[in-house]
């Protein structure tokens, strides 16, 4: 994992590039528009110069600056309104030379004020820990692209509905889940079968998430307990002082996503720090999303009372059943 010097560094190369693409667009948007009517070119120069005279011209006679800065700005006023006749006048929309950001909130600086957009942080957290494919895997795994048909209609005797009328269920709650994201949203848990949509739904989840200017981590158990260990071992190693504070974004982050819990390999250290994440998370009303082949029975087996109870009695949990969908998928039956 990368140290946190060089992810810092690495985002801050982002910006800088955005800002030097966003200066560079501009320098070319403007010398299209000059080029087509060069009056325009002349009136931006105007209008720089207009405030800087009218504050020249107020020290120098001594006079109330206010008063040259009222005609200036009379001035600037008229000049812009030309501007904007001539540029719709040779076909260019008024709102040409208005930059266009990724994020808007903090102008592709990564900063609001002193802090740190959400866009910022979730770029740490993508270079981080290999996320930066999650904007990949949810353009294709979204909400839009997800068919309900592929669920049967036929009811299932153990479970008394159809596994579509149960995918309707689940489906809306991640709609109102994504839809209403925030602070206190709650907690999921998607048990079942491989190859049922749980995985699927997570991304459809972390892309509604991201698009509210959210942070997302997407994590399986796997590479969660992994990094956990990790981390722990080389804390106190002087070649590790810069190392990543994972940690800290588990806890931090808007949305954790815990893929395939189950798979991992256990010991008594990451078993404790798992039962930390949830309970801080918990604690802070921060939200998670579990995803599992476990049952419920194997929830209770695998993992401590103190785990498995707040994993049962605290999150919302949904079962998922049915036939495989990517078999479905693959064969068409």
């Amino acid at each position: 994992m990368p140290d946190r010097t060089e992810i810092f560094k690495q985002v801050k190369r982002y910006y800088d590039s955005l800002q030097a693409d966003n200066a560079s667009l501009m320098r070319r948007k403007k010398e299209k528009l000059y080029a087509v009517c060069p009056r325009i070119e002349e009136i931006d120069r105007e209008i720089s110069s207009a405030g800087i005279n009218a504050a020249k011209n107020a020290i120098l006679s001594g006079k109330n600056a206010q008063e040259y800065m009222y005609e200036a700005q009379k001035k600037i006023d008229v000049l812009k309104n030309e501007k904007i006749s001539l540029m719709l006048k040779n076909g260019f929309p008024e709102n040409y030379l208005e930059p266009v950001y990724k994020c808007p909130n903090c102008k592709d600086t990564g900063f609001i004020g002193n802090e740190k957009c959400s866009c910022f942080t979730q770029k740490t957290v993508d270079l981080a820990y290999n996320n930066s494919n999650m904007r990949d895997i949810i353009d294709e795994e979204n909400f839009e692209n997800f068919n309900i048909n592929f669920y049967s209609n036929e009811v299932d005797d153990f479970e008394g509905i159809s596994p579509r009328e149960n995918m309707s269920i689940i489906l809306n709650r991640c709609y109102d889940f994504a839809k209403n994201f925030g602070n206190g949203t709650g907690n999921l848990l998607f048990y079942g079968r491989a190859g049922l949509g749980k995985t699927f739904l997570c991304s459809c989840i972390a892309r509604e998430v991201l698009n509210k200017g959210y942070t997302v981590l997407y994590s399986t158990a796997g590479q969660l307990f992994k990094s956990v260990e990790k981390e722990r071992f080389n804390r106190g190693n002087d070649d590790d002082v810069k190392e990543m504070n994972f940690s800290e974004d588990l806890f931090n982050v808007d949305l954790l996503i815990i893929d395939d819990l189950g798979t991992e390999f256990s010991t008594v250290l990451t078993t404790s720090e798992f039962f930390d994440i949830l309970n801080t998370r918990l604690i802070c009303n921060k939200s998670v999303i579990i995803s599992t082949n476990l049952s419920i029975e194997d929830i209770q087996n695998k993992y401590s009372d103190r785990i498995s109870s707040r994993i049962i009695g605290e999150y919302e949990t949904y079962k998922f059943f049915g036939e495989d969908i990517r078999f479905i998928k693959k064969f068409g039956y």
